[in-house]
């Protein structure tokens, strides 16, 4: 049995459609990045020893709400989606805006890093599967499933560097 050990009031102004939970491994903290539909992206810094939840960054460039975040292995790097069709990647240690990237008309509903942070993987609402390169920002390959909405996407396996064009010995999984 669960019990809520911790309550944030008022996270954000609309609906969190959004949540990711990692360990920044050069701030050595634990940090949740919730996104909302209020067009932001929150970071919170989590006090263990105090039990406490203490905002460290609000990130603000979608024009329309927050579908999915993510970070990155190292809790370093994090990414969010919006119905406007971008993808925004921030440094979760400086609170800045790394880079902004075009991922087509409502075509993002769902994104994950690659183990490798090189790559990242989005599910879309016409069943594609893109990977967009980190470091150019530019989609680098596409999978059509021939399915219908992605609604989650996520790397299986370990990997030293991503072929997008051969994944293997990785596997992206997919849910619809």
């Amino acid at each position: 049995m669960y019990s809520v050990a911790y309550r944030q009031e008022q996270a954000h102004s609309d609906s969190v459609w959004g949540v990711a939970w990692t360990r920044n491994e050069t701030l050595d903290q634990e940090l949740i990045v919730s996104g909302s539909v209020d067009n932001t992206v929150r970071v919170w810094a989590w006090d263990d020893g105090r039990s406490l939840l203490e905002p460290k960054w609000t990130f603000e460039g979608h024009q329309l709400g927050i579908v999915s975040v993510a970070t990155n292995q190292t809790g370093t790097v994090g990414a969010s989606s919006g119905l406007d069709g971008g993808i925004r990647t921030w440094d979760l240690t400086t609170g800045e805006c790394v880079r902004s990237i075009d991922g087509g008309p409502v075509d993002v509903w769902t994104l994950t890093f690659s183990p490798d942070s090189q790559f990242i993987a989005t599910g879309s609402h016409n069943g594609k599967i893109n990977l967009f390169s980190t470091s150019e920002g530019k989609k680098a390959s596409s999978l059509d499933t021939r399915g219908k909405f992605i609604m989650s996407v996520t790397y299986v396996g370990h990997m030293t560097s991503c072929d997008p064009i051969n994944p293997s010995p990785t596997r992206v999984r997919m849910g619809s």
